[in-house]
């Protein structure tokens, strides 16, 4: 088929016969409905920055969150610790009056120099059986007398410096930290736990861990006397020590400006129930004015 018979049947085909004869017929004016499918495209919000992911997101999102939950449990621990209250002492305590006499279970106080209220009291709860007063404490005397336990609550007025050979008085510091600094220093004691400032028993002070030494003799008669010196006050004008590897816990604690010491003792020998005791008893002690 040629070109001219392929023209000659579209224009059959063609319901216009001459496309020219046509009016022309203008455009209709969209201005209008184009602008406002314009309006209705934009987006006129603040456009924001897509943040950009780090591998570090996650666990850094998990440690924020445990230091959240650290940091609150740690207010919760020292709220809780603010608020708790000082022990009270036990009602309807008995004086210690009489040294080395058995006491019966019950509750008890002594005076640190046995000059009644205002010198310092200490009252404590005995639950156990086999205890004896020392006056100003008491103690469990055990089979063998180097296996007994004891708690003291004294003043003190003097140090041994040392404990043994040539044993030299030294009067005691007048604050709770000086009396302890002097216990740390002038003695032959071998520290177990240095001293450190600590809340007990009611009051404000220092804590101390000693052990005595030991001799080739295992024993104290090279000392002065044969005894191992340790101070002297309130009642006690001669608390010596008995045999190397005897344990001394002291606290010495600031009573209204007055150091008073607390000390606990146990042998390398004491029983396990008798040192538990010993514990317990120490559990409810109470130091006031």
């Amino acid at each position: 088929m040629t070109h001219d018979q392929i023209r000659e049947m579209v224009r059959k085909a063609n319901p216009v016969g001459d496309p020219a004869s046509l009016e022309h017929v203008a455009a209709p004016d969209l201005t209008i409905d184009g602008e406002w499918r314009i309006d209705m495209q934009t987006d006129d919000r603040p456009t924001v920055a897509e943040p950009k992911l780090s591998k570090w997101r996650g666990p850094l999102v998990g440690i924020a969150a445990a230091v959240i939950v650290l940091i609150g449990g740690l207010v919760f621990y020292l709220a809780t610790r603010e608020d708790t209250p000082v022990a009270q002492p036990a009602p309807n305590a008995t004086e210690l009056t009489t040294a080395f006499t058995p006491i019966a279970p019950g509750a008890y106080y002594t005076d640190t120099d046995g000059a009644g209220p205002g010198t310092g009291r200490g009252t404590f709860v005995i639950d156990g059986e086999g205890w004896a007063s020392l006056e100003t404490g008491a103690k469990i005397e055990g089979t063998d007398p180097e296996t007994w336990v004891a708690l003291i609550i004294s003043r003190v007025d003097e140090v041994a410096s040392p404990g043994c050979d040539d044993t030299e008085w030294v009067t005691a510091g007048g604050t709770a930290e000086e009396l302890a600094n002097q216990f740390a220093t002038l003695h032959g004691f071998l520290i177990r736990e240095g001293v450190a400032p600590v809340a007990a028993f009611g009051q404000e002070g220092y804590h101390m861990l000693v052990e005595l030494p030991g001799f080739a003799d295992t024993s104290y008669e090279r000392c002065e006397d044969g005894e191992f010196n340790g101070w002297k006050g309130g009642i006690w004008q001669d608390r010596h020590y008995q045999v190397p590897g005897q344990m001394l816990e002291f606290w010495f604690l600031d009573v209204d400006g007055t150091p008073i010491l607390v000390e606990a003792t146990t042998f390398p020998s004491s029983p396990e129930e008798d040192v538990a005791e010993l514990e317990a008893v120490l559990d409810t002690l109470v130091i006031t004015p």
